[in-house]
This record gives C-alpha cells, sequence and structure tokens, in this order.
C-alpha cells in the first residue's frame, strides 16, 4: 500500500487523473509477444482451440506510454515510481496529479 495524503486537486486536475488512467486501463504492462516467439505461438495454438479473444485494443499512443510505464512499476513495487515522475511532470502532469496517479493506479 502507498503511503500518500489524498492530493488537493480541481475538479478539472481530477478529470485529466481520470482520463489517463482511463486511456491505459486495458493496455497491460507490457509489450505484446514478438511475432513468432514462444509465447506468441503457444496463444495461436489455444485461440485455435477455444476460439479466439474479442479484437485486441487499440494500440497506445506514443504519449500514454509514460503513464502506462508509470503505473506498472509503481502497482509492481508499490512504491511511487520516481523515477518516471520527470517524464510525467515534462508532459504536464503535477506533482499532486502523479501522486493521484499512484494512488489510483495501483
Amino acid at each position: 500500500m502507498l503511503t500518500i495524503a489524498t492530493p488537493r486537486l480541481s475538479p478539472a486536475e481530477w478529470q485529466h487523473v481520470q482520463q489517463a488512467l482511463s486511456a491505459v486501463a486495458d493496455c497491460g504492462c507490457g509489450e505484446p509477444s514478438a511475432a513468432g516467439s514462444l509465447r506468441s505461438r503457444i496463444g495461436h495454438a489455444v485461440d485455435a482451440l477455444i476460439g479466439a479473444k474479442k479484437a485486441a485494443p487499440a494500440p497506445l499512443p506514443a504519449r500514454l506510454h509514460p503513464v502506462r510505464d508509470f503505473l506498472c512499476e509503481t502497482g509492481r513495487t508499490r512504491q511511487l515510481a520516481e523515477r518516471h515522475v520527470p517524464t510525467l511532470a515534462a508532459q504536464g502532469f503535477s506533482r499532486a496529479q502523479i501522486e493521484a496517479l499512484a494512488l489510483l493506479g495501483a
């Protein structure tokens, strides 16, 4: 569990946090399997046996990769992923918004 106080954000700032979380909600924490990899081949075999999964989500836009990486590392370590903070700040996220992402996404 993260030990961060609930940040004070304006309604608009909370909305930006929610939009970022929603945008990366189904992206997963890793890159898709490389074509021809063992994992990819097993996935195709399983699809052939039980039927294909629903369509894959659209690829994540590059601007959201830092949000995904931050959330994945924060969730994995249960600590604020400080090494991603400068990148998020450069994208316009305030420290309070970054902490809100960490709390809600972990």
